[in-house]
């Protein structure tokens, strides 16, 4: 829908209703008694006072591995647990299984306003493509709906998984919006560091943006799980500010307030 009037909207903090004039896909005029477009089939809607909002945006989504629910027994309730019951179900997926489970997060996401996502799906030598190749076709089919972003985003590590790296490249090279990384899910510290050098080198490489899961702890007693520094240095060193986002972070809550004061300020640098 290009052409469009909405009347009798209530926009921002505006007392009264207004109109909006959609023209080209765009706003072009907001006010009240707006004349519509004389595009041929431009529709006229009333709002009837109603609120008029951007689109929602989900920033972090894992579609491939939504609605498991149904597959497996009950866990036990803890992350560790779904942790483990979703690998397990990962081995067996298939295009078709991943595309419904997927499809059906889509429509419910559109149906309550979203109209932008970042979607996630694993690339391992689990999961292969089989999760991206999915989002790679629903970008393209439901783009009149709802923008999609896929992210390659190597769930189970990337040098604990041998093969992840050429999979991640793989995935860039059929057309992954963004490159991920799962910092925390590497065996040492050291590798830990050279999940996120790579996962930012293969950014500046192919000039797409970077999106980091990381830190994603209690607390910031073991080392894997207090990254945020490194990344932020790491994103200014190769001048990636405004590129790179950071998922999780929730060790953070466990720092000293000053410290924590210190990482954020760090992150606001290097425009992570």
């Amino acid at each position: 829908m290009t052409a469009l009037l909405l009347r009798h909207a209530r926009v921002e903090d505006s007392p009264d209703p207004t109109d909006i004039r959609v023209r080209g896909g765009r706003i072009e005029a907001i006010g009240p008694g707006l004349a519509p477009p004389d595009d041929l089939g431009a529709e006229v809607l009333d709002c009837a006072g109603r609120v008029v909002v951007p689109g929602l945006i989900e920033a972090h989504l894992h579609p491939d591995k939504a609605l498991l629910d149904g597959l497996t027994p009950e866990g036990t309730g803890s992350l560790a647990d779904a942790i483990r019951i979703t690998a397990q179900l990962k081995a067996g997926f298939t295009h078709d299984e991943v595309r419904a489970r997927a499809e059906q997060v889509l429509r419910m996401c559109v149906l309550s306003g979203t109209t932008a996502i970042r979607a996630h799906p694993d690339v391992d030598p689990v999961a292969g493509l089989t999760g991206l190749n999915v989002l790679l076709e629903l970008r393209e089919k439901w783009a009149a709906l709802v923008t999609l972003q896929v992210v390659a985003f190597p769930q189970e590590g990337i040098f604990k998984a041998p093969g992840t790296e050429k999979l991640l490249r793989e995935a860039l090279d059929s057309g992954a919006d963004v490159v991920g990384g799962c910092t925390y899910n590497e065996a040492s510290l050291a590798d830990c560091h050279r999940h996120v050098e790579l996962v930012l080198d293969l950014a500046a490489e192919y000039g797409v943006p970077a999106d980091l899961h990381a830190d994603f702890g209690d607390d910031h007693g073991d080392s894997r799980f207090a990254l945020a520094e490194f990344i932020a240095a790491r994103t200014a060193e190769r001048g990636l500010q405004g590129r790179v986002a950071l998922g999780h972070a929730t060790s953070l809550a466990g720092r000293p307030p000053a410290e924590r004061r210190a990482v954020l300020a760090a992150l606001a640098d290097a425009g992570v």
